[in-house]
This record gives structure tokens, sequence and C-alpha cells, in this order.
């Protein structure tokens, strides 16, 4: 008849999708409905029932997320504990609050950052002060978004305590569960450094707190952070060791299943109880059930039981994309199993020996990585806009690595003996520095980490769907009619952004909200992408957290030009980052800046050379230019070197008649300079210096440029109050606009012929 469990799930999950994006609906639906026709009535009846419990759960359960005041207190019941780098993070379920708030009956995540010698722990009552963090809409396209974060959580709000009292212990199942994992803990920290025992802690687990963030984005740029958390390869690398050990101790085979499935059943809370784990678990289970009862179950079939008692329950989980990729990985090798193309060679070649050493090395892997790679494309390329082209070489080398420290690890986990612990653990040092050399190799190339995009949703769908279909084309005429059809309408989409870009040229200049700080991205006429300025790193690394995800988000592959303005750390702090990480052509800065001495801005300048890329030395004349732009440099004469900031490089970007000046953190002193030097300096915007500061942005100079609009970079609340009253006055008294990021976020201005378009994220 099929794979009835798999179709339900697939309808239900195309239910809900459709309930909060109805363009997933218009794709979606009628392709399920082709195949939702062909089974029988008792069938349809399942569909329905399923559907109806979806809708229901979906409308009425769930937590709904407000925002909280800045401080409030309450008394709660702490429902899970997690260590983390400096002190504890618990989940609240608050019972009552004492100030008013509407917090009654939903979850708050709170730090302790103080080193006591007691943190609230899962099963606590108390009461509790406690000031909340602000959540605040994203400024920037592609930057973590905190209130979708809470909301995926299901939290109310987020913060730190000010003060707590337990006033009553209960025990609950997660306290045994947060017990149990200290003592997994302990049990390695003796013999490993902390970064050992929190990778191996986070492998098998679950709790990731313990693993460096060095070595967390590692694994994420080589595309193997899914190493990190539990799914489906740890779940199977546990069940086979645990059938083993069943197994040895001469049980009767079916006492054997059920403990395994009663195990890992158990497993799922011990590691958090993630989607990905559930699943895993699910489809273990599933086989082995059918087992039992002398029924056979098929691997598709067991991925929608698996998803039914996943989505009705918790229908908002399919839009975690964790869960979307755990899923999408498994289907993909599923259906790569199907159609296996290894297996269609030459009976002579399957039977050489030296061939099947070669196949289970490294052909199978390569085989598998791929098909699992193609099934996550669209959901990486829409939640990330990315992609990891070393994905398929570190599954090959790093995942056996991280299996064999795991299984060493397991291993000392269960040894009576502190001998044998202490060798297991040596064990699993070894191979999880190993992993950890491995991939850090891989992700050191700036091509680790590739941009993909951005499509809408739809295309993406249609590319999900044609590469189901594709391995059918050469059997199927539907689904050489529908490959067929997807090609010519992906290339008809690509043909017609193409010719929009030529016929209606423009330039645009984003000024990106990194705080207190300058960073600005020019993209041209002919797409060419230069970026001035990298922001900070004290209150985050602007580079890493904010520009790169901006880039990645927008489309952007590679940077033509990083241009550093002068050698302030607020204006180049992200650059390392954007270096090491993203593909840079070339870094322009000035000969006063090159012999700076700040170990931090030479660090950048060494790693622009050891990437080998071309570090030019920019002076007034210089000249960029292509069709419909230009770029020229207007400050600094590097004849003589003074102030950083009166020697910040200065630029007029000039294209379809219109034009922005730039000016760094010039002071009045070079805007004087400018003036003496040339003689036009009209511009259709202007950049203000030094954030706004009264130093900058004098009046002569102001009425010199005459912009339509000055745009000031600075960060909310900052501890300079830029911008400066004092210029406010001056642009207002020469009515000129101006924007600011701390009040607007980023700041989006499109240039055409025949008009200027300005954007902002925050309206």
């Amino acid at each position: 008849m099929g794979k009835p469990a798999l179709l339900s799930a697939i309808v239900v999950i195309g239910t809900v999708a459709s309930l909060d994006e109805p363009a997933y609906a218009y794709v979606l639906l009628p392709v399920l409905g082709l195949f939702t026709h062909v089974f029988q009535r008792a069938l349809q009846w399942v569909v329905l029932v399923s559907l109806v419990l979806g809708i229901v759960i979906h409308e009425y359960s769930g937590e709904r997320v407000e925002d909280a005041s800045p401080a409030v207190e309450a008394c709660g019941f702490v429902e899970s504990s997690q260590h983390k780098k400096s002190g504890m993070a618990v989940v609240i379920r608050t019972s009552q609050t004492l100030t008013g708030e509407r917090l009654i009956g939903t979850r708050v995540r709170l730090t302790e950052k103080r080193d006591l010698p007691r943190y609230p722990m899962p099963g606590d009552s108390l009461c509790y002060e406690a000031s909340f963090y602000p959540v605040m809409p994203p400024t920037v396209p592609g930057a973590f978004d905190t209130r979708g974060w809470l909301k995926s959580q299901g939290l109310a709000a987020y913060g730190k305590f000010v003060h707590w009292t337990v006033y009553n212990e209960t025990w609950v199942p997660e306290r045994s569960f947060y017990q149990f994992r200290k003592w997994i803990g302990s049990r390695f920290s003796e013999y490993l450094d902390p970064s050992e025992t929190g990778l191996l802690l986070g492998l098998l687990a679950g709790d990731r707190s313990g693993i460096p963030d060095a070595l967390r984005s590692d694994f994420q740029r080589s595309g193997l952070v899914h190493v990190l958390a539990i799914s489906g390869f740890h779940v199977v690398l546990l069940a086979g060791m645990l059938m083993i050990f069943l197994k040895a101790t001469g049980l009767p085979h079916r006492v054997v299943r059920i403990l395994a499935i009663a195990l890992l059943f158990l497993y799922i809370p011990v590691t958090g109880g993630s989607p990905a784990v559930r699943r895993a678990v699910l489809m273990f289970a599933v086989p082995q059930v059918g087992a039992l009862f002398q029924r056979p179950a098929n691997t598709l079939n067991s991925l929608g039981v698996a998803l039914l008692f996943i989505v009705i329950p918790e229908p908002a989980v399919i839009w975690n994309p964790g869960f979307q990729l755990s899923v999408a990985a498994t289907m993909g090798i599923l259906m790569g199993g199907f159609w296996n193309p290894l297996k269609q060679l030459p009976e002579e070649i399957q039977k050489n020996k030296w061939w099947g050493r070669l196949q289970a090395l490294v052909v199978e892997p390569t085989y598998v990585t791929l098909c699992a790679t193609l099934s996550t494309s669209p959901f990486l390329i829409h939640h990330f806009k990315t992609l990891s082209p070393f994905a398929w070489l570190g599954n090959i080398v790093v995942v056996p690595a991280i299996s064999m420290g795991m299984q060493a690890g397991l291993f000392a986990l269960l040894s009576p003996l502190d001998l044998l612990r202490e060798h297991f653990c040596y064990a699993s040092r070894f191979f999880l520095r190993l992993a950890s050399l491995l991939t850090r190799l891989l992700s050191d190339s700036s091509q680790a980490s590739v941009t993909v995009g951005p499509f809408e949703p739809w295309v993406l769908l249609l590319c999900g769907f044609l590469i189901v279909v594709f391995p059918f084309f050469a059997k199927n005429r539907i689904a050489r009619r529908f490959s067929l059809c997807c090609m010519l309408l992906f290339a008809a989409i690509f043909a017609y952004k193409g010719y929009g870009a030529v016929i209606k040229p423009s330039w645009k200049m984003t000024t990106i909200d990194v705080g207190q700080g300058d960073s600005h991205l020019i993209t041209t006429p002919s797409g060419a992408h230069i970026l001035v300025d990298a922001g900070d790193t004290k209150r985050q690394d602007s580079g890493k957290d904010i520009v790169v995800p901006y880039l990645h988000h927008i489309g952007v592959s590679s940077l033509d030009a990083l241009i550093v303005t002068h050698a302030d750390q607020d204006h180049f702090g992200g650059a390392y980052s954007i270096i090491k990480t993203f593909p840079v052509k070339e870094l322009w800065i000035t000969d006063c800046a090159r012999i700076d001495e700040k170990e931090n801005w030479q660090q950048i300048i060494v790693e622009a050379y050891r990437r080998g890329i071309l570090v030019r030395d920019i002076s007034r004349g210089i000249l960029y230019k292509e069709k419909f732009f230009e770029i020229k440099v207007i400050h600094p004469d590097t004849k003589r070197c003074i102030d950083a900031n009166t020697q910040s490089i200065t630029f007029r970007a000039r294209g379809l008649g219109h034009s922005a000046l730039l000016t760094g953190d010039l002071t009045v002193q070079g805007e004087k300079e400018i003036m003496k030097t040339d003689s036009y300096l009209q511009s259709d915007v202007l950049k203000l210096g030094h954030h706004g500061s009264k130093t900058s942005s004098g009046r002569d100079f102001l009425k010199r440029v005459d912009p339509k609009l000055a745009i000031v970079s600075s960060g909310r609340k900052n501890r300079f109050r830029h911008p400066s009253k004092q210029v406010i006055q001056r642009l207002d008294s020469l009515g000129i606009p101006y924007l600011n990021t701390a009040e607007k976020g980023t700041i989006d201005i499109i240039f055409r012929s025949d008009t200027m378009l300005v954007n902002t994220m925050l309206r």
C-alpha cells in the first residue's frame, strides 16, 4: 500500500505550514494532493484526523511571548538548569508576580553569574527579583533575532537575577537528569582538559555549554555543526553499542530489544529532548517494535511515525531549523539508499576486493554525504544563505574521529576501574583533538562557507522537489516533465534578474548598524562590493556577529575591497574576523595606518598578507572607476602623519547622477584641508565624521557639501552622547535632515538615475 505514516506526516506538516506561511501552501499542498489520492479510504481518515488534531493543538497550545518590564519580582518553579561558562542559566515557570507584570504561566530564562555555593535546581520553588533585557527587533538583516529565539524556545523574557530565595524543594525527573549530566562530566574532568570534557559532554549528553566558542565556530564554518548536536548519528552509534552490550549478556532477543528501546527513550530527556533526538530514537524504536511482533518495518514508514509523534503535539517545531535539517538529511539518505548508482556498476567491479575497500572507506561515505547535502541544501540556503563545500570531506575524515572519541568516552564512562577509565579518556582525547585539528584546518579557508542565494521560499521548495524527483528522471515521464519545467523556470528567473540589472542600473550604500562604530557597504552598478570599516569588538565581534551574517543574508559572495579608514578600534575591530572567514580581494589602508603599532591592528595586516590579500596604500587622488560609477579619494595627504582621526580616509562615491561623501572620523582640521584642495564637494549624502562628534561636521564644511541627507553611525545610549547636540543644531539650522543608526537601525540608500530611495530597518 505504500508508506501511510510518512504520507500522513507530510500532509500534517503541509497543513501546519499553510497556516503560518500561505506562500508555502500554494506549492506544497497541491503536490501532496497528487500523492494522497492514490491511497485507500482508511488512510484518508487517518490523514483527516491528523490534520484536525494538528490545527487544534497549533491554535490553542504554546506559549504567548510578551515583552517583560525591565525588572520584576515574582515566584515560580524551576523547570531546568544548565551550567554556563560563568555561573548558571535556569528556566522558570512563573506562578505569581509581585509587581503586576503579565508573566503568570509563562516561562522565563534567567542567568546567575555570581560564584555561589548553591544555584537554583530543577524542582525548586523560589521567589526572585530579576532584571530583564529589552527585546529589540533585529537592526541588521540576517542578524540574530532575539524575539524569534524567545518564541522558538517558548520563553516570555530573558534576563539576570538580582536576588533569589528557594522556599521549597521538590524532586522532578529533570533534577536527576541534571545530576546525571554533572556525574558524567566529573567522570571525564579528572583526566581531560575543560574544553575536551565540554566537547565529550556535548557529544554524549547534549550539554554544549562547555564547548569553546572558537571550536564551535570551526565546526559551523566547515559544515559539521550537526556533529555537535545530538541527532541520528549519535543515536545510531549509541544504539549499536547498546545492542552489542545487551546481546553479550545472553538475554533473549525480545528482552534485548525491549531494554534497548526503554534505555533510548530514557536517553531523550537526559540530552534535553531536542526534536532531532526524538526523531532518531523513534526511528530506531519503530523497526524494533515491528520485530517484536514479527512485522518488518519500512524505513520511510518509520520516519513518518516519528514525524507524527513529534509534529502533532508540537506543530510549531516544523519551523525549527534543526528539526528541518535533521528530517531533510534523513530523508535524503533514505532516498539515496533506494536509488543507489553504485549498485548499477558491473558485477565484476562490485566483486573486486580493492574496489570493495575503496567503496567502504571513501565512495560510500561520499555518496551518503552527497545525498544528505543535497537534501538539506534548500533549508541551509533559506536559513543561513550559505553552503559548506568542504562538508563532504569533513564527514569522511572528521566524523570517524568523532565516532572513535565518543566510543572511547562511553567506555570510560562505564569503566569500573580508574585505570581503565584513565586510558579510555586518553584515547578519547587523542581522537577528539584529531577531529578538532582537522575541523580547524577545513574551516581556516575563507571559502569554507560560501554564500548561496538569497532565493524566494517557493524557489527553494521547487528545488527541493526537483532533488527528490531527479533520480527518476530517466524512468518516469512525469519526473522528466517536472524537472524540465523547473529548469526552464529557474533559467527565466535568473535571466529576468540579470536583464533588470542591465536596463535599470543602480548602486547602493548601506550603513550597517554595528553600534558605536562604523561600517558601510557600497555596491556598484556592476555588482562589486566595497566594505568601508568593520565596527568594533568590545561588546561583540561586529565582523563575525553582524557584518558577515549580513553579507551572507543579502547574497554577497566576496568583497572586492575592504577599506579601513584609520586604525581606531571601532573602525577596524571586526576586520580580522572578516578577513579570516570571508573572501576579501583587497585591503585599503593609509601609509600612516600601516605604521600604527597597535597589536590587534598589526594582526590584521599580517593575516591579510598571509592569505594573499593585496594591501593597497590609499592617499588623495586615488581613483576607482567603472561604468556609471567611480570612487575618488580626497583625503588624506600622507606626507604628514598626524592625528589618526584627522588622517581618516575620505572619499566621494559618485554614479548615475548621485553622490555620497564618507568621512570616517574626519575632524574639523581635516575638513579644512579638504576644502582648500577640493572646490566641488556637493553630495547627496554625507556620512558625518566621528559619529556626529562636535569635533567634526563644521558649519562651513556642511554648507560646502550641502547634502540632502546626513547619516550618523552611533550606538544606543553611548557614553560619548553621540551625536552631539551642537552638530544636530547645525544640521537643523541648515535644513539638513539626518538619520541615526541608533534610532533607525541599518540604513539602505539606493541610487538610480531618476531617484534616491532610502530604507531603514526600524521604521
